[in-house]
């Protein structure tokens, strides 16, 4: 999957919006929703993929009349995406009620979509479970040049992944909530720190010991105001000089920009570079080798013993990004079975020993050394290299499994 080519998909799709406007739902969904679920990989011509008017347990209108999904797209037989549609010259501002009781009724959809065929808001539960968020994750709109699209590749079938979709909007959503309390509390360009942050100041160990009263606040306020701009100052000092040497830090988890600008509980648009998806084409690129994989391995329609529940469940292939590795696990992070690094040398590294991981590797590979993150690493050229250490990775699946089985 190249976002090159998503990103052409797009802009072919995004040229018919003229032709569109004012001619309703049902030509917003046939010229433009359907073709962007094709370009997102699904098949719009299997009504057991992508099912027009789904029928499912929603609440029924005055007459018995049953409520439909617009759009319901399911992997194996269940819905996992709901989208609803709204005419292209519709404002989507309000009219999320219906999708919201449509997410809410379905426990196996993660992803809800609202769209009038130029603006696309998806949700999911980062709240209470099957809970549709008020606010969207990630807005994406046709007419803009910055699509993000680093975010809609997410949502690709290849690599489509409910656990991973829900796990990004909560870091997404919590890491905004962050940035915005630190920006608020430490760029303070003509004002004074807040009592609050003052008060936390004085409460750190060792630095004041008496009792902090609204007087002792004033008292600190400049103080504190002229350290955090000494700080700020050498933080600035230290990046500039990094950047002159070239030095390049490693990345921390941030968060994808959203191109709408929602109330404060949802990310906002920004033109901050550092406010970009970590993960990369790359890793889901591997990520999507890996399913096919596992698709073919004897453990595709296997169970895993999950101690928690003291029950055999079905196996799901996930993946979580961080700033050390893309980490792709069965059911559980813990559950690690590879770890995939792009870099000058790129590698991927499987949860196995060395002495079980060594025989299986093809002789045109390379075996690395250990690294904290994993024991045993094979060198690779591309993502698609997983392709040929299919051995190695049902290898890993086998370990995993036989590890929770050993906890019975």
């Amino acid at each position: 999957m190249s976002i090159d080519r998503l990103n052409e998909r797009l802009d072919q799709i995004a040229s018919r919006v003229p032709v569109v406007r004012g001619r309703g739902e049902e030509a917003t969904k046939q010229a433009l929703v359907l073709p962007m679920l094709d370009a997102l990989g699904f098949d719009i011509w299997n009504p057991l993929e992508v099912c027009p008017e789904y029928d499912a347990d929603f609440a029924t209108r005055k007459g018995s009349q049953k409520e439909r999904v617009d759009l319901a797209v399911l992997l194996d037989g269940t819905p996992r995406i709901f989208v609803e549609v709204k005419s292209i010259d519709t404002v989507l501002d309000g009219n999320e009620g219906q999708l919201a009781r449509y997410f809410n009724a379905s426990p196996t959809v993660s992803l809800a979509v609202i769209t009038n065929g130029v603006e696309y808001r998806f949700y999911t539960d980062t709240g209470e479970p099957n809970l549709m968020d008020a606010q969207p994750f990630y807005t994406l709109r046709l007419d803009t040049l910055e699509r993000n699209l680093d975010v809609l590749a997410r949502f690709h079938k290849s690599v489509f992944s409910p656990t991973a979709i829900r796990d990004y909007a909560t870091d997404l959503n919590y890491t905004w909530k962050m940035v915005q309390h630190l920006k608020a509390e430490l760029d303070l360009r003509n004002r004074e720190p807040s009592d609050a942050f003052v008060r936390w100041i004085l409460a750190s160990e060792r630095m004041y010991d008496g009792r902090v009263t609204g007087g002792v606040v004033e008292r600190f306020r400049p103080i504190v105001k002229n350290a955090l701009h000494m700080v700020l100052r050498d933080v600035v000092r230290r990046s500039v000089a990094a950047l002159d040497e070239g030095v390049v830090a490693a990345p921390a988890a941030e968060p994808a920009p959203s191109p709408a600008a929602p109330p404060p509980a949802a990310p906002v648009e920004t033109d901050d570079p550092k406010l970009k998806s970590q993960t990369t084409e790359q890793e889901l690129a591997a990520y999507a080798a890996a399913r096919q994989v596992f698709a073919r391995s004897p453990f595709a329609n296997a169970q895993i013993f999950d101690a928690s529940s003291r029950k055999d469940v079905p196996i799901e292939l996930l993946y979580k990004d961080t700033t050390g590795y893309f980490g792709i696990y069965l059911n559980k992070p813990g559950w690690w079975v590879i770890r995939v690094v792009f870099s000058k040398t790129s590698w991927v590294g499987f949860n196995l020993p060395a002495d079980v991981g060594e025989p299986l590797v093809p002789r045109d590979f390379t075996v690395l050394g250990p690294t904290p993150f994993s024991q045993f690493r094979v060198e690779i050229k591309s993502p698609e290299d997983l392709l040929k250490l299919s051995a190695l990775c049902n290898a890993a699946f086998r370990a995993c499994i036989e590890e929770r089985a050993s906890t019975r």
